[in-house]
């Protein structure tokens, strides 16, 4: 399976969208993913296979912060790479922007996401307490 990583596109924002809804309790609209495909402060990139959209992430930078929106998977597609792939592509774009520190949050239940984000030298630094939906703690991680 090959891999392709590149900048996402207006376009691309149908099929964003439906990885957020199967994903996230709060997704993204696709106007919203489409205005964030050419916001001059947000570092946005898509993993593409065989002319799908298979995964992506975006992040706001401000100064020499970037703070990440979120990075998904398609369901069919997780456990081969993706993941991985997605989070050095950040790691560079964020050295290529000059942006020394990367801020995300992530549910506690969600081991996987935070195994990732370990696994690329992330540190927790704090708890946000009922975060999600009024009911479950973020995990704010730095890198």
């Amino acid at each position: 399976m090959e891999i392709e990583l590149r900048d996402m596109r207006a376009s691309d924002a149908r099929e964003i969208a439906e990885i957020e809804k199967s994903t996230f309790s709060l997704p993204w609209s696709e106007r919203s993913l489409a205005a964030l495909s050419c916001a001059p402060n947000a570092i946005a990139r898509v993993a593409e296979s065989g002319g799908r959209v298979v995964g992506y992430y975006s992040l706001y930078r401000s100064f020499d912060e970037g703070d990440v929106n979120n990075i998904a998977v398609t369901e069919d597609m997780r456990r081969q790479g993706i993941g991985n792939a997605l989070m050095r592509d950040m790691l560079e774009q964020c050295g290529q922007a000059g942006i020394d520190r990367i801020f995300l949050e992530v549910r506690a239940s969600n081991k996987a996401a935070r195994a990732l984000y370990e696994k690329f030298s992330f540190k927790q630094y704090s708890l946000r307490k009922k975060y999600y939906d009024g009911e479950e703690d973020a995990v704010m991680y730095v890198r």
